[in-house]
């Protein structure tokens, strides 16, 4: 976070020579210090929580579920205070071990003895904009789980139509693996981001900022 705000406070700086007014600076200042959002659902603070993804397509886990539940509980881990968030490995385990195909997000927070599931429906994904041109887009519903209230849903919220670069497209001649890991990364940061405190300055200009680093 800090090298992107250094950014925009140089991009402030530099125009500031170019654009004269009290109002432009002030804008410019505050985009500069950050603007805080608060977290959506601060309920995972203390907890030990389960992230779970199933891509209904394949009526459980896979690639791509299993790398944005890896992305997301990392995030998690980082950005909350005081959670425990169970490995994916260990959930993962817990699945392969299981004699049936599970697909229930409370059975499996169940199975790794979690006190909340945050459960990730993959509702699409796709890194390709037809075959010459790459450009992630995702769509996931987001679903928290109690279990120590037997499994009530207590949050739950649409991550609908993400989409990156928001402008244009890549040439699929590019690493495409690489290209795959920054879009799940910054799938796994929209979905995350409802849990704790962030800086708004991050919404901003989503693809200069990622493609920067």
């Amino acid at each position: 976070m800090n090298h992107r705000r250094l950014f925009l406070s140089t991009l402030a700086a530099g125009l500031l020579v170019a654009q004269p007014g009290c109002g432009f600076m002030s804008h410019l200042m505050y985009w500069a210090r950050g603007n805080p959002v608060d977290a959506k659902f601060p309920g995972l603070k203390k907890k030990t929580v389960a992230v779970v993804c199933f891509d209904p397509s394949m009526s459980g886990p896979g690639n791509h579920a299993d790398a944005l539940a890896k992305s997301v509980g990392s995030k998690l881990a980082q950005n909350v205070e005081k959670i425990t968030v169970i490995k994916h490995q260990q959930v993962a385990d817990w699945l392969d071990e299981q004699s049936d195909q599970v697909a229930d997000f409370v059975e499996v927070g169940r199975g790794v003895k979690a006190d909340m599931v945050v459960g990730i429906d993959l509702d699409s994904f796709r890194t390709h904009d037809g075959p010459t041109l790459l450009r992630g887009r995702a769509r996931v519903t987001v679903t928290v789980y109690d279990l120590t209230q037997g499994g009530k849903i207590v949050y739950q919220t649409p991550v609908d139509n993400v989409t990156y670069p928001k402008t244009g497209a890549r040439p699929a001649g590019e690493n495409e693996a690489g290209f795959r890991t920054l879009f799940i990364d910054i799938l796994a940061k929209q979905i995350a981001k409802d849990f704790y405190t962030y800086d708004r300055v991050e919404d901003y200009a989503l693809d200069g900022l990622y493609m920067g680093d």
